[in-house]
């Protein structure tokens, strides 16, 4: 007997677990054997979520310049700040050199 289609819910799960697997460096080929190890669905089904899953992560990254960079400097001073507290100076320089550049005071 055929397994019934995807409703849209289970499509958005699946597609936000390829999500994951993309953004932590997974190919198409690591999609098709999570796929079919885990849910026993084809390549043309391992097709259509990936579709989606890739318009949800440009998505994610389809802001203006400023906004990224004010996110950025924001996760840079956030990760400069914790490092001090570790007394990981070494980090916390790296930090600052990476605001410094995003916002345009060095090369």
């Amino acid at each position: 007997m055929a397994s019934p289609r995807s409703t849209q819910l289970e499509t958005q799960d699946r597609a936000a677990r390829f999500a994951r697997i993309i953004a932590n460096g997974g190919r198409r080929s690591d999609c098709v054997r999570f796929a079919a190890e885990n849910w026993g669905v084809s390549e043309r089904s391992v097709d259509k979520y990936l579709a989606v899953a890739r318009d949800q992560l440009k998505a994610d990254w389809d802001i203006e310049r400023p906004q990224m960079i004010a996110d950025l400097l924001s996760q840079c001073s956030t990760l400069q700040m914790e490092a001090r507290r570790a007394g990981q100076f070494h980090i916390a320089l790296g930090a600052i050199n990476t605001a410094a550049k995003l916002a345009q005071l060095c090369s």
